[in-house]
């Protein structure tokens, strides 16, 4: 009997029996006997072990729980069960008290809910504490939102089973959300939180995390829900005892945790946080800006990385003499084998090999204007046929960070590659030869972003960096798209798209959030927004897009309502691009997109009145003429394109107004 099809006699048998004997759950006594007469085959040891595995199998309340959700159990090792399906159809009117002391309900088991103010009796209290807090998510993100935070909590779950044998399944989901929040808050992976950071165990001292990074430490207590009122004090206690050697009541968990870690602890600053719903502490955060900033950490660059790299200085052979040169306000350049500086890179970020959290190596591209590379073939070659010629033909690694020189170390706070991306993924996926292998390493003591920007684009030339893409650091760039994101994020959600080169990791939760028309590509989004500033360039942005980026200012802040309502034109355009369906019509109208856009945003013209102009002016300069070798879309990059426009729309409006 295959596995596969004992699992659907066996749902076919309990509901013989529940219908048969008019309860509600079958004893195991019961389902033995009738698969093995259903199957009439002996009722033996083997068959009822088999029984009893497809069962826990597929009971999501089953530590065993791995496939199917067929069965539900009465409690756990309680040999009663009943399909879920007739669970399901038993109990489907179900309640959970919303935030407002309202009551949200459900008639066919959170297929739909609604929420009211009274209930009736024939309603019973929904006692799932994942279902609870998933109805609740939805209730307060929206349900595609809460999809991502779902999913990723039951990832995390996954993990604790893996890693620290720990089943929360019956608590519900607060040790993965303490695993959420931390990694949310700090931008680090989950692995990287569960690893270091959570104290695991009952006896926790009330202190569910403690992170400790560069030269601060963050005492964390974690809940859903509420905290007590003297919460901060316990901590604050407990942390301390323990910091002297003290194990506090109720907390050895806390106390090994910290033992542990003590060296990681020393010579820090301590501060005290916490993730709730009722504390009033600044350091406190809502659940709500936690499932906010999560999504924030996908969509928007980071202002830091919170990583402290230190570099030892390499010498010369003597082991005595330092083979560093050194320029004024803690500039470096130096050779470095290979190997050594992917060691310090991994120790910096806290993973002990490559293969594990590879991710993680992204902190360190931040502020590059690159998504993902590919792997360079001729570097690769170079690495294992000639690792001694590497350093003549690679540009090096250059470093940007705040700079201290600590004599024989460099320590380097937030350390961000700007120059050097390929290069270094190349040696962390391709390890032979690395010992073999020098680079020459510059190190820029610099923090500002605008020269951040700067030092990317100038060392940046083994593949070319497009000037649109070099926006992607400037700083008024970086908070139009803040403002823009916050603005719209319970309303349109436009997104400004500012990076466009090689692969983003949030391409698939952008895609499922935002309407396609809604994502806006930067230099869609420049190319209107400096045509309305400035009118008599609308034809030279139509016509070098990128040749006018590299020729305009951008020292001063976006206006946030025309930024908006760029965003808004250029989503009304694309849904008036995509009704249209004779090829020649869209073609024709893409040709004239830019024009077409002005007319909407600065002239508040409707697409109607909009198309109407262009037609117009396709009519009266281009398809009266007879001349093959004219374009269309050189109407729209001429420097007289404004003047017809505006002629144009003085008809139309006049037209209207005669009405």
């Amino acid at each position: 009997m295959k596995s596969e099809k004992l699992k659907y006699v066996i749902q076919e048998c309990i509901k013989n029996i529940t219908q048969r004997e008019r309860k509600e759950y079958a004893t195991l006594k019961e389902i033995y006997q009738e698969v093995a007469d259903f199957l009439e085959t002996e009722n033996n040891y083997i068959l009822k072990s088999q029984i009893r595995g497809r069962l826990q199998e597929n009971c999501i309340e089953s530590k065993s729980f791995n496939g199917e959700n067929l069965f539900t159990t009465e409690k756990v090792r309680s040999g009663k069960w009943k399909n879920v399906e007739e669970a399901e159809e038993a109990n489907s009117k179900k309640y959970i008290r919303s935030e407002k002391n309202n009551f949200i309900i459900t008639t066919d088991n959170w297929k739909s809910q609604e929420e009211v103010r009274t209930i009736s009796n024939e309603y019973s209290l929904e006692e799932n504490l994942d279902q609870v807090y998933r109805i609740k998510l939805c209730q307060k993100i929206g349900k595609e939102r809460a999809g991502f935070i779902i999913k990723d909590l039951d990832y995390i779950r996954k993990l604790l089973k893996q890693k620290k044998n720990i089943d929360e399944k019956e608590n519900g989901y607060g040790l993965s959300f303490e695993v959420l929040a931390v990694s949310t808050i700090h931008h680090i992976s989950y692995e990287e939180s569960i690893e270091k950071y959570i104290v695991h165990g009952s006896l926790d001292g009330g202190i569910d995390a403690i992170y400790y990074n560069g030269k601060k430490v963050i005492v964390y207590q974690i809940k859903i829900g509420d905290i007590k009122d003297n919460a901060y004090e316990i901590m604050k206690k407990n942390y301390l005892d323990c910091r002297q050697g003290i194990e506090p009541q109720n907390g050895k968990d806390l106390f090994c945790f910290i033992q542990k870690n003590k060296t990681n602890l020393d010579r820090k600053d301590v501060i005290y946080a916490s993730v709730s719903k009722n504390s009033n502490k600044k350091s406190n955060y809502l659940p709500e800006e936690i499932y906010q900033k999560y999504f924030e950490n996908k969509f928007l660059p980071p202002s830091t990385n919170e990583l402290v790299l230190i570099i030892p200085k390499p010498r010369i052979e003597d082991g005595n003499t330092l083979n560093v040169s050194k320029l004024d306000n803690n500039n470096f350049v130096f050779f470095l084998s290979a190997k050594k500086l992917i060691e310090y890179l991994l120790k910096a970020i806290n993973v002990e090999n490559t293969e594990q959290e590879l991710d993680s190596f992204t902190k360190y591209f931040y502020d590059n204007v690159r998504g993902e590379l590919k792997t360079n073939k001729k570097m690769l070659h170079t690495i294992e046929s000639e690792p001694e010629n590497f350093v003549k033909f690679n540009n090096g690694v250059s470093i940007t960070g705040e700079v201290y020189d600590h004599g024989g170390e460099i320590e380097i706070m937030n350390p961000v590659i700007n120059n050097g991306q390929q290069t270094i993924m190349t040696l962390i996926k391709n390890q032979e030869n690395l010992e073999n292998v020098f680079l020459s390493i510059k190190i820029t003591n610099e923090v500002d972003l605008e020269v951040k920007s700067k030092i990317s684009e100038y060392t940046n030339d083994q593949v070319k960096v497009k000037p649109i893409d070099m926006l992607s650091l400037n700083k008024n760039i970086r908070d139009i798209q803040k403002k823009i994101y916050h603005s719209t994020y319970h309303d349109q959600n436009y997104f400004l798209k500012i990076s466009s080169s090689g692969i983003r990791g949030y391409e698939e939760c952008l895609n499922k959030l935002y309407k396609d028309n809604h994502i806006i590509e930067l230099l869609d989004f420049i190319k209107l927004y400096f045509s309305i500033q400035n009118k008599k360039e609308l034809g030279n942005w139509k016509n070098s897009p990128n040749l006018q980026v590299e020729k305009t200012e951008f020292n001063e802040p976006f206006d946030l309502t025309l930024s908006l309502k760029v965003c808004e034109t250029n989503a009304l355009f694309s849904t008036f691009l995509n009704q249209i369906s004779e090829k020649k019509e869209k073609d024709d109208l893409k040709s004239a997109d830019l024009a077409f856009k002005y007319l909407l945003c600065k002239e508040n013209l409707t697409t109607e009145q909009a198309y109407e102009v262009i037609k117009n002016i396709n009519q009266k300069y281009y398809y009266s003429l007879q001349d093959e070798k004219s374009k269309l879309i050189d109407i729209y990059k001429s420097s007289t394109i404004i003047e017809r426009l505006e002629a144009e729309v003085e008809k139309i409006k006049n037209q209207y107004q005669n009405l």
